[in-house]
C-alpha cells in the first residue's frame, strides 16, 4: 500500500509538472506571438548610468527589425557619439540553435562574425551582451512554470516563466544558467527578466518602463538593464518608433551594416 502510494504521489508530480511545462511553454509561445511585428524602426537614447546614479554617456542608437517568412533580422547602428557613430551589430536568426550574429567597426572596416561562444560578450561597454537582444529562442530552451498571478512593474500582474538551455550548444554559448521571464498578462509582454549566471548567482535584471500600444502590438518607452553585481545601469529610451510600415530589405543587410 506504502509503494503503491508513492507511486500514485510521484505519478501526480510528474503529471503536474509536466502540465506546468506545457502550460509555460504556451504562454511564452503567446507572448512571442503577441510581440513580434513584421517590421520595425527605432531609435533609442542610450544612457550609460554608474553605480551612483550619474549618467556617464549618452548615444544614439537605431533599430531595425524585419520578419519574412522564417526569416528575422535585426540590426543595430550607432549614429552618436562621432566616436561610435557607424558601429553596428546584425543579428539573423534563422530559426537555428545559433543566431548567425556579424558586428562592424568603422575603425576596421571589416564585418566580423562573432561566434557562439562570444555572444556571451559585453557589447560596446552597455551592461548588455550579444545574447540579451535575442528572443526567446524557443527551440533552444526548456520552459518552466514558476507563479501563475504575481504582482510585477506598475501595479501589473505577471506570468513568471523560467528557462534554461536544453541542448548542449546553447549551454555552452549563453552566459546564463537560467532566465526568469515576468510576462505581463494584458500585453503579455515581458517587463522584468532576471539573468542568472552559470553559477547560480543573480546577474542582471532588465526592467521595462511604460508600455504603450501602437497598432496591434505593445511596445514600452525604455528599457534598463541593471548589472547587479557592479550596480551600472544601461537605459534605453525610445525617442522615435514606427511598427508595421515598408522597410527595405537592405536597412537588415550586411551591405548597411558596414555602411558609414
Amino acid at each position: 500500500m506504502k509503494t503503491t502510494h508513492i507511486l500514485a504521489m510521484g505519478l501526480l508530480a510528474a503529471t503536474v509538472q509536466a502540465a506546468h511545462g506545457l502550460e509555460a511553454l504556451d504562454v511564452v509561445k503567446d507572448s512571442e506571438h503577441r510581440m513580434k511585428s513584421h517590421t520595425e524602426k527605432t531609435t533609442y537614447r542610450m544612457d550609460l548610468v554608474d553605480a551612483s546614479g550619474q549618467v556617464q554617456q549618452s548615444r544614439t542608437l537605431e533599430l531595425f527589425y524585419k520578419r519574412a517568412d522564417a526569416l528575422e533580422s535585426t540590426l543595430f547602428k550607432f549614429t552618436a557619439p562621432p566616436v561610435l557613430q557607424g558601429t553596428g551589430l546584425l543579428i539573423v536568426d534563422s530559426g537555428q540553435v545559433v543566431n548567425d550574429i556579424w558586428m562592424y567597426m568603422p575603425s576596421t572596416r571589416r564585418i566580423r562574425r562573432i561566434a557562439g561562444a562570444e555572444k556571451s560578450n559585453w557589447f560596446m561597454g552597455t551592461e548588455f551582451t550579444h545574447e540579451d537582444f535575442e528572443d526567446y529562442k524557443i527551440s533552444a530552451y526548456t520552459f518552466q512554470l514558476d507563479k501563475a498571478d504575481e504582482a510585477c512593474g506598475e501595479k501589473q500582474r505577471c506570468v513568471v516563466v523560467s528557462s534554461k538551455p536544453n541542448n548542449a550548444t546553447e549551454v555552452e554559448a549563453s552566459g546564463y544558467s537560467k532566465k526568469v521571464y515576468w510576462i505581463e498578462k494584458e500585453s503579455m509582454y515581458p517587463v522584468r527578466i532576471d539573468y542568472i549566471d552559470k553559477a547560480g548567482v543573480p546577474a542582471k535584471r532588465l526592467d521595462v518602463r511604460k508600455l504603450v500600444k501602437l497598432g496591434n502590438y505593445w511596445r514600452p518607452q525604455s528599457y534598463e538593464m541593471l548589472n547587479l553585481l557592479n550596480g551600472r545601469l544601461t537605459r534605453l529610451t525610445a525617442t522615435l518608433r514606427e511598427v508595421d510600415v515598408p522597410l527595405d530589405d537592405q536597412l537588415v543587410s550586411q551591405r548597411y551594416l558596414r555602411s558609414e
